[in-house]
Protein backbone atom coordinates (compact mmCIF):
# COMPACT_ATOMS: atom_id res chain seq x y z
CA UNK A 1 0.00 0.00 0.00
CA UNK A 2 3.08 2.37 0.73
CA UNK A 3 5.03 1.35 -2.62
CA UNK A 4 1.47 2.27 -4.06
CA UNK A 5 1.24 5.61 -2.47
CA UNK A 6 5.12 5.99 -3.47
CA UNK A 7 4.38 5.78 -6.70
CA UNK A 8 1.59 8.02 -6.88
CA UNK A 9 3.37 10.74 -5.31
CA UNK A 10 6.54 10.17 -7.37
CA UNK A 11 4.44 9.97 -10.82
CA UNK A 12 2.25 13.50 -9.55
CA UNK A 13 5.78 15.11 -8.49
CA UNK A 14 7.34 14.04 -12.17
CA UNK A 15 3.97 15.07 -14.13
CA UNK A 16 4.29 18.73 -12.35
CA UNK A 17 7.85 19.28 -12.74
CA UNK A 18 7.74 18.59 -16.33
CA UNK A 19 4.66 20.96 -16.73
CA UNK A 20 6.76 23.29 -15.11
CA UNK A 21 9.37 22.93 -17.67
CA UNK A 22 7.24 23.05 -20.43
CA UNK A 23 5.85 26.32 -19.14
CA UNK A 24 9.24 28.08 -18.91
CA UNK A 25 10.35 26.66 -22.28
CA UNK A 26 7.49 28.14 -23.64
CA UNK A 27 8.16 31.78 -22.22
CA UNK A 28 11.68 31.66 -23.31
CA UNK A 29 12.29 32.57 -27.05
CA UNK A 30 14.34 30.62 -28.61
CA UNK A 31 16.34 33.14 -30.48
CA UNK A 32 16.02 37.09 -29.98
CA UNK A 33 17.23 39.93 -32.45
CA UNK A 34 18.18 42.92 -31.24
CA UNK A 35 19.25 46.27 -33.36
CA UNK A 36 19.52 49.85 -32.09
CA UNK A 37 21.53 53.21 -31.71
CA UNK A 38 25.36 53.16 -30.20
CA UNK A 39 27.27 55.28 -28.57
CA UNK A 40 31.07 54.78 -27.94
CA UNK A 41 33.89 56.46 -26.46
CA UNK A 42 37.09 55.48 -27.79
CA UNK A 43 40.48 56.04 -27.08
CA UNK A 44 42.49 56.51 -30.11
CA UNK A 45 45.41 57.72 -28.98
CA UNK A 46 46.96 56.41 -25.73
CA UNK A 47 48.57 58.37 -23.63
CA UNK A 48 51.76 58.59 -21.76
CA UNK A 49 53.11 58.60 -18.23
CA UNK A 50 55.05 61.21 -17.06
CA UNK A 51 55.97 59.69 -13.70
CA UNK A 52 58.02 56.91 -15.51
CA UNK A 53 59.04 59.70 -18.39
CA UNK A 54 60.07 62.25 -15.88
CA UNK A 55 61.71 64.54 -18.52
CA UNK A 56 57.77 64.50 -20.61
CA UNK A 57 55.09 66.89 -19.85
CA UNK A 58 51.79 66.67 -21.31
CA UNK A 59 49.47 69.36 -22.30
CA UNK A 60 45.61 69.08 -23.15
CA UNK A 61 44.45 65.75 -22.79
CA UNK A 62 46.02 62.78 -21.33
CA UNK A 63 45.00 60.39 -24.33
CA UNK A 64 43.27 60.96 -27.03
CA UNK A 65 39.68 60.02 -26.63
CA UNK A 66 36.56 60.70 -28.86
CA UNK A 67 33.30 60.11 -28.90
CA UNK A 68 31.89 58.15 -32.03
CA UNK A 69 28.05 57.22 -33.27
CA UNK A 70 27.04 54.26 -35.06
CA UNK A 71 24.63 51.26 -34.58
CA UNK A 72 25.02 47.69 -32.27
CA UNK A 73 22.92 44.48 -32.88
CA UNK A 74 23.40 41.06 -31.80
CA UNK A 75 21.62 37.81 -32.60
CA UNK A 76 21.22 35.51 -29.50
CA UNK A 77 19.75 32.10 -29.36
CA UNK A 78 18.61 30.66 -26.17
CA UNK A 79 19.59 27.33 -24.97
CA UNK A 80 17.20 27.38 -21.78
CA UNK A 81 15.71 30.69 -19.94
CA UNK A 82 18.87 31.51 -18.29
CA UNK A 83 21.53 30.99 -20.78
CA UNK A 84 22.44 31.52 -24.29
CA UNK A 85 24.81 32.35 -26.84
CA UNK A 86 25.04 35.53 -28.37
CA UNK A 87 26.48 36.91 -31.83
CA UNK A 88 27.13 41.03 -32.00
CA UNK A 89 28.15 43.53 -34.25
CA UNK A 90 28.72 47.35 -34.41
CA UNK A 91 29.88 49.72 -36.31
CA UNK A 92 31.20 53.68 -35.19
CA UNK A 93 31.90 56.36 -37.41
CA UNK A 94 32.70 60.05 -36.40
CA UNK A 95 34.15 62.93 -38.60
CA UNK A 96 36.00 64.89 -35.88
CA UNK A 97 39.13 64.48 -34.46
CA UNK A 98 41.35 64.21 -31.17
CA UNK A 99 44.80 65.22 -30.23
CA UNK A 100 47.50 64.40 -27.70
CA UNK A 101 50.07 67.45 -27.14
CA UNK A 102 53.65 66.27 -25.77
CA UNK A 103 56.58 68.23 -24.81
CA UNK A 104 60.14 66.91 -23.57
CA UNK A 105 62.61 69.08 -22.36
CA UNK A 106 66.33 68.27 -22.23
CA UNK A 107 70.06 69.03 -21.52
CA UNK A 108 71.89 68.88 -25.03
CA UNK A 109 75.05 70.69 -22.69
CA UNK A 110 76.32 73.20 -21.02
CA UNK A 111 74.21 76.40 -21.26
CA UNK A 112 72.27 74.08 -23.86
CA UNK A 113 68.71 73.46 -23.15
CA UNK A 114 66.39 71.73 -26.20
CA UNK A 115 62.59 71.58 -25.96
CA UNK A 116 60.40 69.10 -28.89
CA UNK A 117 56.81 69.43 -28.82
CA UNK A 118 54.71 66.62 -30.37
CA UNK A 119 51.34 66.65 -31.68
CA UNK A 120 49.24 63.79 -32.57
CA UNK A 121 46.03 64.14 -34.04
CA UNK A 122 43.42 61.22 -35.15
CA UNK A 123 40.54 61.97 -37.10
CA UNK A 124 37.62 59.89 -39.05
CA UNK A 125 37.28 56.92 -37.53
CA UNK A 126 35.54 53.88 -38.78
CA UNK A 127 35.70 51.24 -36.65
CA UNK A 128 33.91 47.91 -36.54
CA UNK A 129 33.54 45.13 -34.29
CA UNK A 130 32.63 41.88 -34.75
CA UNK A 131 32.02 39.71 -31.56
CA UNK A 132 30.49 36.27 -29.97
CA UNK A 133 30.57 34.93 -26.94
CA UNK A 134 27.54 33.76 -24.10
CA UNK A 135 24.99 35.56 -22.43
CA UNK A 136 23.29 35.05 -18.94
CA UNK A 137 19.95 36.39 -18.55
CA UNK A 138 17.41 36.36 -15.36
CA UNK A 139 13.89 36.98 -16.43
CA UNK A 140 11.48 38.17 -14.07
CA UNK A 141 8.07 39.35 -15.04
CA UNK A 142 8.43 42.41 -18.02
CA UNK A 143 12.32 42.99 -16.86
CA UNK A 144 14.59 40.85 -18.11
CA UNK A 145 18.30 41.56 -16.84
CA UNK A 146 21.33 39.86 -18.87
CA UNK A 147 25.16 40.27 -18.52
CA UNK A 148 27.73 38.53 -21.20
CA UNK A 149 31.20 38.19 -22.14
CA UNK A 150 32.05 38.65 -25.60
CA UNK A 151 35.16 37.90 -27.49
CA UNK A 152 36.10 38.20 -31.32
CA UNK A 153 37.89 41.05 -33.68
CA UNK A 154 37.52 44.84 -34.36
CA UNK A 155 39.11 46.92 -37.72
CA UNK A 156 39.82 50.33 -37.42
CA UNK A 157 40.33 52.61 -40.08
CA UNK A 158 41.76 56.48 -38.34
CA UNK A 159 43.67 59.58 -39.96
CA UNK A 160 46.29 59.60 -37.96
CA UNK A 161 49.10 62.80 -38.22
CA UNK A 162 52.80 63.60 -36.09
CA UNK A 163 54.09 66.78 -36.32
CA UNK A 164 57.08 68.14 -34.52
CA UNK A 165 58.62 71.27 -33.70
CA UNK A 166 62.16 71.95 -31.58
CA UNK A 167 63.82 74.95 -30.09
CA UNK A 168 66.85 75.45 -28.88
CA UNK A 169 70.03 73.75 -29.38
CA UNK A 170 71.07 75.66 -32.11
CA UNK A 171 68.01 75.56 -34.15
CA UNK A 172 64.49 75.54 -34.76
CA UNK A 173 63.14 72.28 -36.92
CA UNK A 174 59.78 71.40 -38.13
CA UNK A 175 58.36 68.47 -39.18
CA UNK A 176 54.96 66.79 -40.01
CA UNK A 177 53.11 63.95 -41.50
CA UNK A 178 49.34 62.56 -42.32
CA UNK A 179 48.58 58.97 -43.09
CA UNK A 180 45.31 57.28 -42.72
CA UNK A 181 46.15 53.68 -40.80
CA UNK A 182 43.91 50.96 -41.44
CA UNK A 183 44.25 47.91 -38.28
CA UNK A 184 42.38 44.66 -37.11
CA UNK A 185 42.90 42.59 -34.04
CA UNK A 186 41.66 41.15 -30.97
CA UNK A 187 38.65 42.52 -29.15
CA UNK A 188 36.86 41.66 -26.25
CA UNK A 189 33.27 43.02 -24.89
CA UNK A 190 32.09 42.54 -20.82
CA UNK A 191 28.93 43.85 -19.91
CA UNK A 192 25.26 43.47 -20.09
CA UNK A 193 21.95 45.58 -20.06
CA UNK A 194 18.05 45.09 -19.46
CA UNK A 195 15.19 44.37 -21.58
CA UNK A 196 11.63 45.58 -20.90
CA UNK A 197 8.88 43.84 -22.51
CA UNK A 198 6.42 46.18 -24.50
CA UNK A 199 4.33 42.68 -25.77
CA UNK A 200 4.63 39.10 -25.77
CA UNK A 201 7.41 39.14 -28.99
CA UNK A 202 9.23 42.61 -28.45
CA UNK A 203 10.93 44.21 -25.81
CA UNK A 204 13.00 47.62 -25.53
CA UNK A 205 16.52 47.38 -24.69
CA UNK A 206 19.67 49.19 -22.86
CA UNK A 207 22.73 47.97 -22.24
CA UNK A 208 26.53 48.82 -21.75
CA UNK A 209 29.98 47.38 -22.20
CA UNK A 210 33.61 47.89 -21.69
CA UNK A 211 35.70 47.03 -24.54
CA UNK A 212 39.15 46.28 -24.69
CA UNK A 213 41.71 44.26 -27.12
CA UNK A 214 45.37 43.67 -28.28
CA UNK A 215 48.00 46.88 -27.67
CA UNK A 216 47.52 50.05 -26.36
CA UNK A 217 44.90 52.49 -26.50
CA UNK A 218 42.35 49.78 -26.09
CA UNK A 219 40.12 51.47 -23.12
CA UNK A 220 36.48 51.82 -24.52
CA UNK A 221 33.01 52.00 -23.46
CA UNK A 222 30.02 51.69 -25.11
CA UNK A 223 26.28 52.17 -24.55
CA UNK A 224 23.48 50.84 -26.59
CA UNK A 225 19.22 50.91 -26.75
CA UNK A 226 17.05 49.70 -29.49
CA UNK A 227 14.54 46.73 -29.78
CA UNK A 228 14.88 43.19 -29.36
CA UNK A 229 12.61 40.54 -31.60
CA UNK A 230 11.80 37.48 -29.31
CA UNK A 231 11.44 34.91 -31.86
CA UNK A 232 9.84 30.89 -31.47
CA UNK A 233 8.15 31.75 -28.42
Amino acid sequence: MIRHILCAVVFLMSNILACEVAALAQDTPKAEIFAGFSYGNYELIPGESASTLPSVTISGNPSGRLSVFGWNGSVAANMNRWFGLATDFSGYYSGSSTSVTTTETFTCGPGCTQTITYVQTASSPKIHNFLFGPQFSYPSGRIRPFGHFLVGGNHMNVTRSESSSSSGGGGIGITSGTSTVGSSGFAMAAGGGVDYSIKENLAWRIESDYLTGEGVGQDHVRVSTGLVWKLGK
